[in-house]
């Protein structure tokens, strides 16, 4: 998997994270619960790294 896509709540604990391993399933979460971020971390050698990309409401937002 080259990417990993974690669910993160404002305010969350580490046990309310969820991760999903697929785009299809990371959009589809981010469009029924528009108001929070899906941020997408990406394979790297040692594990994997924030992109600073993210879903909200369905939309990619890419950093700059």
């Amino acid at each position: 998997m080259e990417f990993v896509y974690v669910f993160t709540v404002d305010g969350a604990e580490w046990e309310d994270l969820v991760i999903y391993l697929s785009k299809e399933e990371a959009i589809a979460k981010s469009k029924k619960h528009p108001n929070v971020r899906l941020d997408i971390y990406k394979k790297s050698a040692d594990g994997y790294r924030p992109s600073y990309s993210y879903y909200l409401n369905g939309l990619l937002i890419e950093s700059s």
